[in-house]
């Protein structure tokens, strides 16, 4: 089971770059817990927790209004049993400031019955992959 879903994760992110935000949606649970894009989502810093597809939606609603070039690339794919956490790295400019943004991340995924039920940024791999109950 954590082979698909680490490629259910994958998928997920093939489809987001491809801009298909109803496919990525496709991948949630209705009830999805989603880290509030505020500080990009990063534990400690974000504004509270999204739900579902209409959270998924509002989130990248708020990048878009942020940032220009929003893109979001994964590095890596590590199965963690019900788990996947996917090193990112993260690029934009800012619509208002037109400053250049570039920062690395790490995403934690749950996946229960072939839906993403969770999803959690850390600052670094390591904290991902901590509270995935793995270690670097």
């Amino acid at each position: 089971m954590s082979q698909e879903n680490v490629e259910l994760v994958r998928r997920g992110y093939e489809l987001f770059a491809a801009g298909d935000l109803a496919g990525v949606v496709a991948l949630l649970s209705d009830d999805a817990a989603l880290a509030d894009a505020g500080g990009l989502g990063i534990v400690g810093t974000a504004a509270g927790t999204r739900y579902g597809p209409q959270g998924f939606f509002r989130a990248v609603e708020e990048v878009e209004e942020a940032f220009e070039d929003y893109r979001v690339e994964p590095e890596d794919f590590i199965d963690a049993g019900e788990a996947v956490v996917v090193p990112v790295r993260i690029t934009g400019r800012g619509k208002a400031s037109g400053a250049e943004m570039e920062l690395r991340a790490a995403h934690l995924w749950v996946i229960r019955k072939g839906k993403a039920t969770r999803s959690d940024v850390y600052r670094t791999l390591g904290e991902a992959l901590e509270a995935a109950g793995l270690s670097e």
